[in-house]
């Protein structure tokens, strides 16, 4: 068996036109900036902020050429400003946002981190999400991949630890969802949508 990740669900609503690539796309596909009171262009991924949307992609060679091109200026019709670490940015911003509801359900009791901690709670059958880290290979991971639930990569070893208190943590199981599995739909969702922004980059 293979690992695969879990990909972002596309959603019906209105389609929306990427500046950088002139592809249409569901939201969930994009991510939404608007211009601040500053002219500078901020992100949106909570699409919720005031003003008109400016839509890209939700990969990282898009944005990536919106900002080398001025295509935000062109899209606005008007002189704003793309900070050239832009794409850093929106990537810090898609890994906060999971790794906050993990954060949620650690302090909930709801998530273990470390290998026995795992296997325990797969032994359990309370596992609804395993979340693993970039280093995450050989044994241990053929092992996860092997139990054949949702596994989602997320972060690098050092910033799931830190949700746990330790250095380092490369492996992580949530408890199913008491609630019909929206948190831990959140949880995978926002984990793919990261990793999707980073595997298209431009490098």
């Amino acid at each position: 068996m293979t690992q695969s990740d879990l990909t972002v669900p596309a959603a019906p609503g209105p389609m929306r036109t990427c500046i950088a690539t002139g592809t249409e796309g569901t939201p969930e596909r994009m991510i939404r900036f608007v211009v601040g009171p500053d002219g500078e262009v901020v992100p949106d991924l909570a699409r919720r902020l005031p003003g008109r949307g400016l839509w890209v992609r939700a990969e990282r060679a898009a944005l990536e050429r919106a900002v080398e091109k001025s295509l935000f200026s062109k899209a606005a019709r008007a002189a704003v400003k793309a900070p050239a670490d832009l794409a850093e940015r929106v990537e810090r911003l898609l890994l906060e946002r999971p790794l906050a509801d993990l954060g949620r359900a650690r302090r909930a009791g709801r998530a273990v981190a470390g290998f026995v901690k795992v296997e325990q709670m797969i032994a359990q059958r309370r596992v609804g999400l395993l979340v693993v880290a970039d280093e995450a290979d050989g044994d241990g991971l053929g092992k996860l991949v092997a139990t054949g639930l949702p596994l989602a990569r997320l972060g690098d070893a050092t910033s799931l630890g830190g949700l746990f208190g330790r250095e380092q943590a490369v492996y992580v199981a949530v408890a199913r969802d008491d609630a019909g599995g929206e948190f831990i739909q959140r949880i995978a969702v926002g984990a793919a949508r990261w990793r999707g922004y980073r595997l298209n980059s431009a490098g």
